[in-house]
């Protein structure tokens, strides 16, 4: 069995457009040492550079190579990052392990370039993905195959969607602006919209550069809006402050359990409860890191600040996760699921991680992305429900087997009380829409080499519009 990966590229772009690819090797997981980097260029057996790879000179131009570079494609022994395309003007390398801020402060902002996610070693485990959760820009599809049989494919684009078609539904939810956010962004104050350039000038120095399309940032990857002014550009993207209301209004202190979902009400939104499979192959008897059950009740109150309290079968005593609402309004927080916590009464936040708590976390954040919480839709037919019963009701690891068809807008039928941008790139796109997208859907290429020895990442047609 072959322990490498053929990873080829085909342009279907249609663009005039020079293609740079790199290749950027992720951090290392906590505790653990850099998994090695080993690609071959198979077009002349010359070993690829790692994109950051300049000798210590930084900023520098890095080590992008083009498709011609790349015409019989590369092959993989050990990679675990991100490969990155940028359509004409390849980005410059500001420093070790450098990837662009989506900033106007930063000098690559106004180019155009994507990525695709994956990990080979040779593990049955292995796996590749796209993902439209930073921003939006270029569409890809991977498929992967062995023997010259086609094995799966994942879409940045369904059959019939267009790269225009998705870039104008993205482009509808801040057009205008939703957010209310008044921050520094413009020179009158008024947010700007998440087109770019769109009206967003170069910090310092001026005007952008150039007039073409280069990305529509998703709203995870703008900077804090609180505490205001909030930094530059603008958030222009709902901020969820109205789901946060409607669930205050519907289920908060002074309102009665069952009245609107059985077990909700008195200030009960949610049912925080299910397994933790622990961290690592020889996860730890007990702690955050073990393998165990948790069951915790999440609750709102008058400030929108959310509370999750119960027991942690790993941890002993009451445990309580107190998430303040202007963190769970900034963009890293419902929307990037990385909202600080404060535990069991601690003055000090803590930040997610890979442990218990960061996955009851995760279970909250899916629910609040998709619009489970609260949600007063009836689902039948779902491992676990039966009879039939409203979402909001249920324990939170069984909205993992609700089907897609119920998130988003048919959750949350009274309101827009969803991750907006998920929900419009859901039936366009296979890529990650938001941070656990995997805890619903398959959104993954496996790249077990006893099933997988090809990847071949296709660049989609590309057009967004005429002139921008």
């Amino acid at each position: 069995m072959s322990r490498q990966l053929a990873v080829n590229f085909i342009n279907n772009s249609g663009l005039k457009a020079t293609v740079s690819v790199g290749f950027l090797p992720g951090p290392p997981a906590a505790g653990e040492g850099a998994l090695p980097f080993s690609i071959k260029n198979l077009k002349d057996g010359s070993e690829i550079d790692a994109l950051d790879n300049s000798g210590g000179a930084y900023p520098c131009s890095g080590q992008w190579y083009t498709l011609d570079d790349l015409s019989a494609g590369v092959e993989v022994s050990s990679f675990s990052g991100r490969i990155y395309v940028c359509y004409d003007t390849p980005w410059t390398i500001q420093h070790q392990a450098y990837e662009p801020g989506q900033a106007v402060t930063d000098p690559n902002f106004f180019l155009r370039y994507d990525k695709m996610e994956m990990t080979f070693t040779g593990s049955p485990s292995d796996v590749a993905d796209l993902t439209s959760i930073d921003y939006w820009s270029i569409p890809m599809t991977l498929t992967t195959s062995y023997a010259g049989k086609e094995v799966q494919t994942v879409r940045g684009l369904f059959e019939n969607v267009t790269t225009k078609q998705l870039f104008d539904a993205l482009n509808a939810l801040t057009t205008p602006p939703v957010s209310g956010v008044a921050g520094p962004g413009g020179t009158d104050g008024v947010p700007l919209p998440a087109l770019v350039p769109g009206q967003f000038v170069q910090y310092p120095g001026g005007p952008a550069p150039g007039a073409d399309f280069a990305r529509i940032i998703g709203p995870s990857s703008y900077p804090p809006c609180n505490p205001p002014p909030g930094g530059i550009p603008v958030m222009p993207y709902d901020t969820l402050q109205s789901y946060l209301q409607n669930l205050l209004t519907s289920f908060g202190p002074d309102t009665e359990i069952g009245a609107n979902v059985p077990t909700l009400g008195n200030g009960v939104i949610a049912s925080i409860a299910g397994s933790f499979a622990g961290v690592g192959p020889n996860a730890p008897l007990s702690g955050p890191l073990s393998r165990q059950t948790y069951a915790l009740t999440a609750s709102i109150d008058g400030k929108l600040d959310i509370t999750l309290t119960g027991t942690l079968s790993g941890v002993s005593g009451t445990t309580t996760m107190l998430y303040k609402a202007a963190d769970l309004m900034n963009p890293s927080g419902i929307y990037g699921g990385n909202t600080p916590y404060y535990l069991n009464g601690s003055a000090t936040y803590t930040s997610p991680g890979n442990d218990v708590y960061g996955w009851v976390g995760g279970d909250l954040f899916s629910g609040l992305n998709i619009g489970a919480v609260g949600s007063m839709t009836t689902v039948g037919n779902v491992p676990g429900v039966n009879p039939p019963a409203m979402i909001g009701s249920l324990k939170s690891q069984l909205w993992f087997g609700i089907p897609p068809g119920f998130f988003f807008a048919e959750m949350q039928t009274s309101g827009k009380y969803y991750n907006q941008w998920a929900a419009t790139l859901a039936p366009l796109s296979q890529a990650y829409n938001f941070a656990y997208s995997d805890r619903f859907a398959p959104v993954f290429a496996n790249l077990n080499p006893a099933t997988v020895d090809t990847l071949q990442i296709t660049l989609e047609p590309g057009a967004v519009a005429a002139a921008m």
